[in-house]
């Protein structure tokens, strides 16, 4: 069940208004842990990370000796919210389960889910190297093309498969925009992942690529991939999926800015954006109008009238001063 905080003064009102939802999100910030143990090769996928996400990443280099994320999830949750970071990135190494990097995803201050990769060794046999001896020509703030290679993605019953692209995406994606410059376009994040086989976990390989343009003799220039960086393969441990009514809270979007208008009935926006409504009154009753006593409204003589007397009614005879009678009559 999802906790329901209250604010109780107005500045916890203000935080909780910044986290509502939104229509469009912003970049999430990622916090990078390091186990008791981290070898050298789990080292350099942890620096490569951080490399990648800035500024939207935080480094921890001290070990973290109480941290278990699948046994007790404390530990990560309190180091989440205290650095505002939506994703956490522990990477750590033991017998039972040597080189693994556990992502997890933090919401409402709690944990939502949870996937474990394991780093396999090459496939040519040579040691990852440190990350001081990689190049990675890589502008600070730019956000990679991301190309997922693979059936498995665009399978909907495998699960892990979609748990770890939404992973991917949301700590590779940046701050969404309309528009976007070519200059910006510098390298290509490739994610790999092997048909899956009887018995055996599904290995990811990730591969990063930079953008290079070069002349074609044409209009358009030729675009070509040159590789850079470590050659990362994994393999996909335990999983710790989010609750159905977590999933739905989390996935809910802020409303749009005319969406209000348009739930109330007879109410919208023109095109000009001035708020526009329209009133339904019901059937007037004009036979208890009042209307002033003049002249013109009077019925006349000679005019039609619904009862014909018998006779004309003759008023009281008055005399002027010539002896004339003149009658009156209505």
């Amino acid at each position: 069940m999802l906790r329901e905080v209250k604010p109780k003064n107005p500045r916890t009102a203000r935080i909780l208004k910044a986290r509502e939802p939104r229509l469009i999100e912003g970049p999430k910030r990622t916090l990078i842990l390091h186990g008791t143990k981290c070898p050298q090769a789990l080292d350099t996928v942890l620096k490569t990370f951080h490399s990648l996400t800035k500024p939207n990443s935080v480094l921890f280099h001290k070990k973290n000796e109480n941290v278990h994320p699948f046994e007790g999830t404390e530990s990560l949750e309190f180091l989440a919210n205290k650095n505002e970071c939506g994703l956490v990135v522990f990477g750590s190494s033991n017998k039972k389960r040597p080189n693994a990097v556990v992502l997890t995803r933090i919401f409402n201050s709690q944990t939502l889910d949870m996937c474990e990769l394991l780093l396999l060794p090459g496939t040519d046999g040579d040691a990852i190297p440190p990350i001081n001896e990689l190049v990675m020509h890589v502008g600070l703030g730019l956000r990679p093309m991301m190309l997922f290679a693979g059936s498995p993605w665009e399978d909907p019953t495998s699960s892990s498969h979609v748990m770890l692209k939404s992973f991917f995406l949301d700590m590779f994606k940046g701050e969404e925009t309309d528009k976007i410059d070519v200059e910006g376009l510098q390298y290509v994040l490739m994610v790999a992942a092997e048909e899956p086989r009887d018995n055996l976990s599904p290995v990811v390989h990730l591969r990063w690529y930079k953008v290079v343009t070069k002349r074609s003799g044409h209009k358009l220039p030729r675009v070509e991939l040159e590789e850079i960086g470590p050659k990362f393969d994994f393999k996909i441990g335990r999983m710790r999926p989010a609750s159905p009514e977590a999933m739905k809270e989390a996935m809910k979007q802020g409303k749009r800015p005319n969406e209000e208008l348009k739930m109330k009935k007879n109410i919208g926006m023109d095109s000009i954006g001035d708020k526009v409504g329209r009133v339904h009154l019901g059937k007037q009753d004009l036979k208890g109008l009042q209307t002033r006593k003049m002249k013109g409204l009077k019925r006349r003589a000679g005019g039609e009238s619904d009862e014909e007397p018998d006779a004309m009614e003759v008023d009281e005879v008055s005399d002027d001063d010539e002896g004339h009678k003149r009658a009156r009559t209505n």
